[in-house]
């Protein structure tokens, strides 16, 4: 398969194990290493895409990718894999047998970016992200971190007007949301968060414009926090800028289980997305 065939620039062969998925599609990124809590909101991430109508497209990669391929593949919605490798060298190597029960799932497939052969290197996983971004109509990023290769992705998304939310809560998320991506909350209730997605993907085909979700409100007795995180400005509140560091910790932990502040850099707290 050919670039032009893809609607992608350019003279490169592709190999396609399977189908193209149709479009719109919704490009699922995030973290390897994901924190829990972030894995369970893709589920009903995918399933909400299923609903409206749109295919998911991602990278196979640990993590967050590969929990968007398998929720996928369980709840019957066409998607396709794309790999920074040649088709016979799968990457990661574990992933074969997922990377194959794709293949032969309708309407879904393996696109590998290179020619047979061809294990991946550093370079290859930026040009398999800059695909995933062109075959999508719209990218979300369920978890990142502020420096990631998720973070590249969505702002590679920016660039190319690509419709872009994030899965409130993590810090990579938090900066994105201040850059212009639409916020989806999540406090484990699946049902709110397929209701949100699909409100969202709605808005993205028609064009229209979310307003931005309303504020969390912030427990009387943290209302001290909140001014002391805004007074610290883009930087990040440290611990060691308050007069009680201990008291401080006590209460970033619990401002953080609310939804409220994250942790954006090491030791440097910001209000949550």
């Amino acid at each position: 398969m050919t670039a032009g065939a893809l609607g992608i620039s350019g003279s490169r062969v592709f190999h396609l194990a399977g189908q193209l998925p149709p479009p719109p599609r919704l490009a699922v990124v995030g973290s390897r290493a994901a924190e829990r809590r972030f894995r369970e909101a893709v589920g009903p991430l995918v399933e909400a895409a299923g609903n409206v109508g749109w295919s998911v497209v991602s990278g196979g990669a640990m993590g967050i990718d590969s929990d968007a391929h398998r929720a996928a593949l369980a709840a019957g919605v066409a998607q396709l894999v794309v790999l920074p490798c040649g088709p016979d060298q799968p990457y990661p190597p574990h992933h074969g047998p997922l990377f194959e029960q794709v293949a032969a799932a309708p309407r879904s497939g393996v696109l590998s970016c290179q020619p047979p052969g061809t294990v991946p290197t550093r370079g290859m996983f930026a040009s398999r992200n800059a695909i995933v971004v062109a075959l999508s109509r719209a990218v979300v990023v369920v978890e990142a971190r502020p420096r990631s290769g998720s973070m590249i992705t969505a702002r590679l998304a920016a660039t190319k007007g690509r419709a872009r939310a994030v899965v409130a809560g993590s810090a990579g998320a938090a900066v994105l949301v201040a850059e212009g991506a639409h916020a989806l909350a999540w406090r484990g209730e699946a049902f709110a968060l397929r209701a949100a997605a699909r409100d969202w993907l709605g808005a993205v085909l028609r064009g229209d414009t979310l307003p931005p979700p309303e504020p969390k409100p912030w427990p009387e007795h943290l209302h001290w926090l909140r001014e002391a995180v805004l007074a610290a400005g883009p930087a990040g509140l440290m611990l060691d800028d308050l007069a009680s560091p201990r008291t401080a910790l006590m209460a970033l932990v619990e401002a953080e289980a609310l939804g409220l502040v994250v942790e954006r850099a090491a030791g440097r707290w910001a209000l949550g997305g």
